[in-house]
């Protein structure tokens, strides 16, 4: 089962809303009322079934869905800790994801590369045991298959072209980027994953804030909904906030230019890059390319791990899904996807039966910056605001076919209410 968003939407179209505030000044948002909460379409299925859908939520970020539903079942289950190979395994279905999306966008700035990052990403992908569209590897407590070690030595032996790719579209980036960011400075905070030393991880296991580059704080999965609240709960924009203060002042973002801003890469090639993106304007595009080039830094290093494993041939065996048990409790799972942290928090009864689920997408988290981005584009003076409205959704990238449309095809429409 899946959400097919063109049965819902036109997915090459978008909906930009124009308000006055008390004074008059013009005010916008982008509508997200088309884009459907899926939360409720886990209540009352068992964990089973749950694990199930959310392989097939959004046909745009599916293994996204998969892992963080996956991790919050992890923690609602009977299974054993996760072992090492299906950690691994597990982010290295993480890397391919982040490396396919952003392929996307790249196609747009120079296409070979974007084709052959595209290429590689399906690579990793097989190799972490989905080779379809929607993922199959993650179970509660560890993964269905081990990886095979023919499908990793292919990953391998083409992974250094790719990171050739990637570093020449950061470089790319940097020139084509290099004027100062003319959307203006976002003014609220940063959260990204971090690993349990403090590193930034798109895999990580603890959430940290951060404003202007100096940590706030940084806590676990299981505080997520004691730090995060939503303004209007269960709405398809619902406004979240840092909780702590008025929502207005509690406003955040997340994705690449998050990942960037809450630490240094623990990578060579991306953390050198790093610094140079955050003496510069800091925009999105650039930090898209260099979360790419860390991610494929990091899968050699996760295949290399792997085939010393698995070469090992000291495995048990994987869990079976029939031999899982859920216990009664409430969990949060989060991962830190292309667009940013997707959070799935889910409440079990005795009968392991989900009784509460709520799903915050990125897109849901970024939309308050995004409708302060649109604000500050149709106010600009001088400008083609069409253009600079179209800038303004790139850089926020909601999860939605638009995002990565051609200079002038996004077929914004545009309502004053």
């Amino acid at each position: 089962m899946k959400i097919n968003l063109d049965e819902i939407i036109d997915p090459m179209e978008g909906r930009v809303v124009v308000t006055h505030d008390s004074a008059g000044r013009q005010q916008a948002y982008f509508d997200l009322q088309g884009l459907p909460r899926v939360d409720g379409m886990l209540l009352g299925k068992s964990a089973h079934e749950a694990l199930k859908l959310t392989e097939h939520l959004c046909g745009i970020c599916p293994v996204a869905h998969h892992l963080a539903g996956t991790r919050a079942l992890d923690v609602l289950s009977s299974s054993s800790p996760i072992s090492p190979v299906a950690e691994l395994t597990r982010r290295l279905l993480h890397y391919g994801s982040l490396v396919e999306t952003h392929s996307l966008r790249f196609l747009l700035q120079e296409r070979d590369s974007g084709v052959a990052l595209k290429k590689i990403s399906k690579k990793i992908l097989v190799a972490a045991g989905s080779p379809g569209h929607f993922p199959v590897t993650a179970i509660p407590g560890g993964v269905a298959n081990w990886p095979k070690i023919e499908n990793l030595k292919v990953v391998k032996e083409e992974l250094p072209v790719a990171l050739q790719v990637a570093k020449k579209l950061c470089e790319q980036g940097f020139k084509k980027y290099s004027q100062s960011n003319s959307l203006g400075e976002f003014t609220g905070a940063e959260l990204a994953l971090i690993d349990e030393d403090g590193n930034p991880d798109v895999f990580g296991t603890r959430v940290r804030v951060a404003r202007q580059g100096k940590t706030v704080k940084d806590f676990d999965f299981s505080h997520w909904n004691e730090q995060i609240a939503e303004e209007k709960p269960g709405a398809a924009a619902p406004r979240p906030y840092l909780r702590g203060g008025d929502p207005s002042g509690g406003r955040y973002r997340v994705g690449p230019v998050a990942q960037l801003s809450v630490g240094t890469l623990p990578s060579e090639l991306a953390s050198s890059l790093q610094m140079r993106w955050l003496a510069s304007n800091r925009d999105a595009a650039s930090a898209r390319a260099i979360i790419t080039l860390h991610v494929l830094e990091r899968t050699g290093e996760v295949v290399a791990q792997l085939l010393q494993i698995l070469e090992s041939d000291n495995l048990e065996p994987c869990p079976q899904m029939g031999q899982i048990r859920f216990l009664s409790g409430a969990a949060t799972g989060l991962v830190d996807g292309p667009r940013g942290i997707l959070a799935h928090t889910y409440a079990t009864d005795s009968q392991g039966l989900i009784s509460a689920a709520t799903i915050l997408t990125p897109t849901a988290q970024n939309e308050p910056w995004l409708a302060e981005l649109l604000t500050q584009a149709i106010n600009f003076q001088d400008v083609d605001r069409a253009k600079a409205m179209e800038q303004s959704i790139r850089e926020a990238d909601p999860c939605l076919p638009i995002s990565s449309a051609p200079a002038g095809q996004m077929g914004l429409k545009v309502d004053n209410l």
